[in-house]
């Protein structure tokens, strides 16, 4: 190899240069923990490709762990790359849980309460009940919520509680829990 700067026209035989063979990633996996999980982990999984692996979640930074811990509820994107810029690989991952809490008081924050991360379940089935166990509300889990309502009227703060039907991994699964209304 000869190398010449064309600023000053000079050139010199003793440039050497190391060839590194790369193969591109051209898919990967990923698992998500169960849903309703407190610290949700996404673990993503690289079946080909030789280079030097990153990995990235929405906008944050790259990182060389394939381990994201504590995801919030929803649709994330995973970026997976190389450094030799042979690879630029993303999908969609969704993980589901519900809000702790909701305030329907018209501010347009937190005014419904609604599973999150089943929009794509429209078979699945959510109910919503009083303290004493009383059906409230079944509502779909693709559609805003509920609005804390009940036959027109506003119900009071408190606890409430509710039973999802859902699937996971191919399997039906039934989850319970109880949130907060706030007004």
């Amino acid at each position: 190899v000869i190398a010449t700067n064309i600023a000053t026209g000079c050139s010199s035989l003793e440039v050497f240069g190391t060839v590194i063979e790369t193969n591109p990633a051209t898919s990967f996996t990923y698992t998500v923990t169960n849903a309703f999980t407190d610290n949700a982990t996404i673990v993503v999984n690289v079946p080909d490709g030789n280079g030097t692996i990153m990995y990235q979640i929405d906008d944050e930074a790259l990182q060389s762990s394939n381990i994201f811990t504590g995801v919030s509820a929803g649709m994330h994107v995973i970026t997976v790359v190389d450094t030799q810029g042979c690879t630029y690989l993303t999908e969609e991952v969704m993980v589901i849980d519900y809000p702790k809490y909701f305030t329907p008081n018209g501010d347009g924050y937190n005014d419904y309460w609604n599973i999150i991360g089943l929009q794509n379940q429209p078979g699945a089935k959510l109910y919503i009940f009083d303290r004493y166990g009383k059906l409230i509300k079944q509502i779909s889990t693709t559609g805003l919520g509920w609005d804390g309502t009940f036959n027109g009227q506003q119900l009071p703060s408190t606890d409430y509680w509710f039973t999802v039907e859902f699937e996971e991994a191919g399997q039906q699964k039934v989850f319970r829990a109880h949130f907060s209304l706030i007004r």
